[in-house]
């Protein structure tokens, strides 16, 4: 009787303990080694779907952040044609923009995640469009753009 007393004890303790975690069920996520977790859209993200562009204002504000040194970050996703999200990731902190690139999600191209830090944005405008390019990185991505607008 006194086991079966400690153990209904035991379990108790262990039942509340876990009820009184701080993780959410939002903080977890249950996905196995060879799985990728799904993109989940935020209002926050700027889409480019095929030349589409939503929530370019927040690109602007980005930007505008960017060129008077104040901290500020952005997630870009762009769509392959196959509907496959890559996501780009900025961070501009103390003079210097953190780059992660996602495009693990994407069944027809390189399937990694690349990092990088940058100095600048610059912008190349002509008669049909306007790219926002980044500029000394390193190590290098080959191709720089963030955004081209048409």
């Amino acid at each position: 009787m006194r086991t079966r007393t400690g153990f209904f004890i035991l379990f108790f303790i262990l039942l509340v303990s876990g009820c009184n975690s701080e993780h959410s069920a939002q903080d977890i996520y249950m996905y196995t080694d060879d799985s990728l977790p799904p993109y989940i859209e935020n209002l926050e993200d700027i889409i480019n779907t095929n030349g589409k562009l939503e929530n370019k204002e927040r690109f602007d504000e980005f930007f505008n952040s960017v060129q008077q040194g104040k901290d500020n970050r952005i997630r870009v996703v762009k769509y392959t044609i196959e509907g496959a999200p890559i996501i780009s990731d900025y961070e501009f902190e103390n003079e210097v923009i953190s780059v992660t690139i996602d495009t693990r999600r994407d069944g027809y191209g390189q399937g990694n995640i690349v990092y990088t830090t940058c100095t600048s944005i610059i912008v190349n405008e002509d008669n049909e469009k306007t790219s926002y390019e980044l500029e000394d990185c390193r190590p290098s991505i080959g191709d720089n753009i963030i955004l081209t607008i048409e």
